[in-house]
């Protein structure tokens, strides 16, 4: 069975979840839950640490579509960062990468939130 560790923390006063692990059909609802909790929070940023994911279905690639799509609504962002290769490929292939703010480093990502523009 795919595992799939989630963590909270505050990076310079921003919500930030950190994933880890594989983001399949069976580990994307525990996602879905904790980033549509702080959707309903309406808060105004929200940064998603990837960088120990090692694997993401197409699942796990919608439930991250659909909350970019819920944040907006909402009037918040939300920034991703850490992206491995192989995460990033299917970001490409998909060509949803246009859809998300992505950075390399938590503090890129944090500087994106801090500033009215990417």
């Amino acid at each position: 069975m795919p595992q799939l560790d989630l963590s909270e923390r505050t990076v310079e006063g921003h919500p930030a979840i950190a994933v880890s692990g594989q983001l399949t059909i069976l580990t994307a609802p525990d996602l879905r839950r904790l980033l549509m909790k702080h959707v309903r929070r309406d808060e105004p940023a929200l940064l998603l640490d990837l960088s120990g994911l090692s694997f993401m279905d197409t699942s796990g690639l919608a439930t991250l579509i659909e909350t970019q799509l819920k944040v907006e609504e909402h009037g918040g962002r939300l920034v991703l960062f850490g992206l491995q290769p192989l995460i990033a490929e299917v970001f490409d292939v998909t060509r949803v990468t246009k859809l998300f703010t992505i950075h390399e480093s938590e503090s890129d990502a944090v500087l994106a939130l801090d500033s009215p523009d990417d």
